[in-house]
């Protein structure tokens, strides 16, 4: 199984190169500075369920899941286990 930590490396690889989008830090609050939009959502979701291979249900979903990449990576871990 993969580490909290290693999820975050893995996601922040997915916003380099699959969305072009540089984050400064783990921690950065990527909402609040405009770095992901709806549209960019989307995609980001896309990857997640091809790479860790769940099914995101937009009834469970709550925005503050992806307010950072520590966020996304515990909303990754949680989904991945529930699978």
């Amino acid at each position: 199984m993969l580490t909290d930590a290693d999820v975050t490396k893995q996601i922040r690889s997915i916003f380099s190169t699959q969305l072009s989008i540089e984050i400064p830090e783990m921690d950065t609050d990527l909402l609040d500075t405009g770095l992901i939009d709806s549209l960019t959502m989307v995609d980001l979701l896309a990857h997640l369920e091809t790479g860790y291979g769940f099914t995101v249900v937009m009834e469970e979903l709550d925005i503050e899941y992806f307010r950072n990449l520590n966020s996304i990576a515990q909303y990754v871990q949680r989904s991945s286990e529930s699978r």
